[in-house]
């Protein structure tokens, strides 16, 4: 035994809380281990390949190679605490004296030890402080050396793990005083170096914050007032989840008003790092709620993860969005990972949030086998989100990412996508993507983000980058990290229509110099027939500085063949066919990645704002228009491969210009099945169209229309006026005034002009709704998801869209400010 001297403990001094919550003083276990859940774990033990089976065979995996045990498993290695949860909660379980000696032997290994059983560099007096920690600040004292290890990654092991070996071992044979005292010690400590000065610890949707508050929650609850300490853990933990979670994290969740980066469930450094992340906030808010602590906000937050869960799933199911955030696989798309469902079911959620993870999640579930049986312990009946009567609105719109998913059908052979304008809101991660997009028919992904892992630039995704004069060498070409773009507007109608506007003016921010773009913006709309119409338009400085446009088709590398300013190719049993309708500059082209790899590949340094590798074969249509005033119009056209594909042309050209060319409109007409669509913005200065906007389509049939720029009224409603000349239907818009067309965009109906080309408004569909409430919350006063209202979220809720900001500038929580000195190090690495 080699227990730390009480005296240890003096040399670490950190504030305590006061004291608001009672803190846990009970009998051990605290925590997953009463009588019933035993008995159930018992029962699940019998059953080969179930999560408590295989937390079973990985202690009996530590037993039968003790060679493996001898080392931690790397710098940031987990083996010691793993093994002693593991076994730990083997010997509760099965109560087999084997277990228990092999999680006594872990525990002492995890606690004495750094790299090498014997080593004496843990966290014991004597070990010299030898390291620096990540942001240069002083060393700790050397008992925190256990968890410094790249940045402090480590702490979601040793602090978890080692909570939950302490919990069930306490008054286990041979676990004496010394040991948890020793053990209470190094976790005290460990979690409270991290709480002062570890890595992202108050930053809201950051993976190595969330490994901390999972943390800080189980060993709160585990050592509680053990051995005299003062609680600080528990109310200290309590005070995270409302300090950063909630009143960052959920900002604005239930109001109007900007979004923290967490509302709608979504995860901004991406869906590698999100499922873990999840599982671990999620964790932490049920041993809390568990104890007596009230976080209803967390409750509505995880219902939210499983809805966008299954809204970004692809239509079969088998893979997901990576979450526009560092991915390191040659693959399209991550397959879906079970630690979202076990966070669902083991978090306090609602019932019904439960029931939709139990009906998506596999047997045994991957991960940690311990936590997944922690979520198999939730009895629920499962119930098919996606098989719901009435169906689900084929749309999702996460706030806090400011990503739509949207798709044709809950079917496999729907039309999928996914639009996103987020901006720098993690510090780690995060890619400078606002307006990036994707599309897939079915199976059969065709407009893919092929951006590496660590890919410092925008020109590898989809999304829209311009030069500006302020960004020179590596951020030429980009948008930054500190970028303020938005998703500005987001509405779907009862047509099928998904439509959207990114502001990107503020998406080239240079550190403290306000962005030299005056105007920057993508709309963007998803039409029920599988086409992507995309309306760019930029003012840059001079006719030199251009506006860079890049489509990732995912043909294979030279599968796309160009044909004049069109191009197609096939992928699977579909067709993906890209025309640009209206360019005020350019040619079109076909690039292909110079490098490809999972990892990025550019050699400028960081960032590489010029950098077009990929991490797998990609054809790029690219289109680079000349300022100062670059616009350009595309649809993007998918169908089965035996298909000829949509009818398209331009609104300023015959047949669907008039005599006068359409003056006052740009965009796309697109023909497709029996459906005539007109997606259209203003030509003005800026899409500034004045008082009124006049155009004329044929009218030999009807049509459905999505106007971007109108005239509008205070309460963002237009007035559409609609007359016959010539077989032609001419359409006047103007300012609404109580009852008008919605807008933002509008998207209205004409009929023939033999109907007199009579118009009708689309109504709004709401998007996917959240379940409300959970095992700590009742019904929201405000009945279900609420929307911004207008002019930066200070409005009326919005009924299924929002014409507004859906985010804001972010809080000033340093996150930002820790990037560029942590960059090379926080991007380099590859966790799951």
């Amino acid at each position: 035994m080699r227990a730390l001297p009480f005296a240890l403990v003096l040399t670490l001094v950190f504030p305590t809380l006061a004291l608001a919550q009672p803190v846990p003083s009970g009998p051990h276990p605290r925590l997953f281990m009463s009588a019933a859940d035993v008995a159930a774990y018992a029962a699940d033990a019998t059953v080969s390949g179930s999560p408590t089976a295989t937390a079973i065979a990985a202690c009996e995996d530590a037993i039968a190679h003790p060679a493996d045990q001898m080392t931690r498993g790397g710098s940031d290695g987990n083996t010691w605490p793993l093994a002693a949860m593991s076994c730990a909660f083997a010997y509760r379980v099965t109560s087999d004296a084997r277990y228990l000696t092999q999680a006594i032997a872990s525990l002492h290994a995890a606690l004495d030890d750094d790299q090498t059983v014997g080593d004496h560099l843990g966290c014991v007096a004597g070990a010299s402080p030898d390291w620096m920690a990540w942001d240069g600040s002083p060393p700790a004292p050397p008992i925190i050396r256990t968890v410094t290890h790249d940045t402090g990654y480590p702490i979601r092991w040793y602090g978890p793990f080692l909570a939950l070996a302490y919990d069930w071992l306490s008054g286990a044979p041979g676990v004496d005083a010394a040991l948890l005292t020793q053990t209470r010690t190094c976790l005290s400590a460990w979690v409270d170096y991290y709480a002062a000065r570890g890595y992202h610890r108050d930053e809201a949707g950051a993976n190595y914050g969330a490994g901390f508050i999972l943390a800080q929650a189980l060993a709160g609850v585990a050592i509680g007032n053990d051995g005299g300490a003062d609680g600080h853990l528990f109310t200290g933990a309590i005070t995270t989840y409302r300090d950063v979670l909630i009143a960052r994290g959920l900002a604005n969740a239930a109001t109007t008003g900007p979004a923290g980066p967490m509302v709608g469930g979504d995860w901004l450094e991406g869906w590698q790092y999100g499922p873990l992340s999840v599982l671990e906030y999620a964790l932490g808010a049920r041993v809390l709620v568990d104890n007596g602590a009230s976080l209803p906000e967390m409750s509505d937050w995880i219902n939210s993860v499983i809805v966008r869960h299954v809204h970004g799933l692809v239509p079969t199911g088998d893979a997901q969005w990576a979450g526009g955030g560092d991915f390191d696989s040659t693959e399209p798309y991550p397959t879906p990972n079970d630690n979202v469902i076990n966070a669902v079911l083991v978090g306090p959620s609602s019932d019904q949030a439960a029931a939709y993870a139990a009906s998506l999640g596999t047997s045994p579930r991957p991960g940690f086998p311990v936590y997944a049986a922690f979520a198999h312990r939730r009895a629920v009946t499962a119930m098919d989100y996606r098989a719901t009567t009435p169906p689900p609105a084929t749309w999702f719109l996460a706030r806090g990412s400011r990503a739509i998913y949207a798709r044709t059908a809950w079917d496999a052979s729907a039309f999928w996508t996914v639009f996103q304008s987020a901006p720098a809101l993690v510090s780690d991660h995060q890619h400078f993507a606002a307006s990036n997009f994707v599309l897939s028919r079915g199976a059969d992904h065709l407009v893919v983000d092929s951006s590496q892992y660590g890919a410092p630039n925008t020109l590898e995704t989809n999304a829209v980058t311009l030069d500006s004069p302020q960004l020179m060498n590596g951020y030429a070409m980009t948008q930054t990290p500190w970028s303020e773009a938005e998703l500005t507007w987001a509405r779907a109608s009862d047509g099928g229509v998904i439509a959207a506007r990114s502001d990107l003016a503020d998406a080239f921010i240079f550190s403290s110099s306000p962005s030299d773009i005056p105007f920057a913006q993508r709309a963007w709309v998803f039409l029920p027939e599988g086409q992507i119409v995309t309306i760019d338009r930029a003012h840059t400085a001079d006719a030199a500085h251009q506006m860079h446009l890049g489509f990732h088709v995912n043909t294979g590398g030279g599968g796309l063949a160009l044909s004049g300013t069109s191009a197609s190719g096939t992928v699977g049993a579909s067709r993906i066919a890209i025309h640009t309708v209206l360019a005020s500059g350019g040619t079109p082209r076909i690039d292909m990645p110079e490098h490809l790899g999972d990892s990025s590949s550019c050699t400028t340094g960081y960032p590489s704002g010029d950098c077009r590798d990929a991490r797998f074969a990609v054809d790029i249509y690219a289109l680079d228009v000349p300022g100062p005033f670059a616009t350009a119009v595309h649809v993007l056209d998918a169908s089965a491969a035996a298909d000829a594909g949509a009818t398209l042309g331009s609104i300023n050209e015959a047949p669907y210009a008039d005599a006068t060319n359409n003056p006052q409109v740009i965009g796309a007409a697109v023909f497709a099945g029996t459906h005539q669509s007109f997606v259209l913005a203003s030509s003005a200065h800026e899409g500034a169209a004045g008082a009124t906007l006049s155009y004329s389509v044929p009218g030999m049939s009807a049509s459905r229309h999505v106007v971007f720029d109108a005239p509008e009224a205070s309460d963002g409603t237009s007035s559409v006026t609609t007359s016959v000349d010539a077989g032609r239907c001419v359409v006047t818009i103007t300012a609404g005034s109580g009852g008008g067309f919605v807008g933002h965009p509008l998207v209205f109906h004409l009929d023939t002009a033999a109907g007199a080309c009579a118009a009708m408004d689309g109504a709004n569909v709401p998007p996917g709704t959240i379940p409300m409430g959970g095992t700590d919350a009742g019904p929201r006063a405000d009945g279900g998801t609420v929307l911004p209202g207008a002019d930066g979220g200070t409005g009326t809720p919005a009924s299924g869209g929002c014409g507004c900001r859906i985010g804001g500038r972010r809080d000033g929580a340093g996150a930002l400010a820790l990037l560029l000195a942590a960059a090379m190090i926080a991007w380099a690495r590859r966790r799951v």
